[in-house]
């Protein structure tokens, strides 16, 4: 799977760096320029401590439905609501 991801300049690197820690995961670079900024860019509330416990969040689901402790959604489903969050 393929997946792309818009992630402020600021915040880029150590996204990146959980990243490469995740022995699934490869990386390839992009020259494919952004075209709409994210609305936390410039969100100075929105911290580092902010998004690693976000990112601790998503993992730790991630490994409860990898175990089958819980189930995962389908990406239809996924879709649906990140297409409705857009609009609102």
């Amino acid at each position: 799977m393929q997946i792309t991801l818009t992630i402020p300049d600021t915040k880029a690197d150590s996204f990146l760096d959980v990243l490469r820690h995740i022995s699934y995961v490869d990386i390839q670079p992009s020259d494919t320029p952004c075209l709409q900024s994210s609305e936390n860019e410039d969100d100075e509330e929105y911290d580092e401590e902010d998004f690693y416990e976000g990112l601790k969040g998503a993992v730790n689901e991630l490994n409860e439905i990898l175990a089958g402790r819980k189930q995962g959604r389908s990406v239809e489903e996924l879709l649906a609501e990140l297409r409705s969050s857009d609009v609102a």
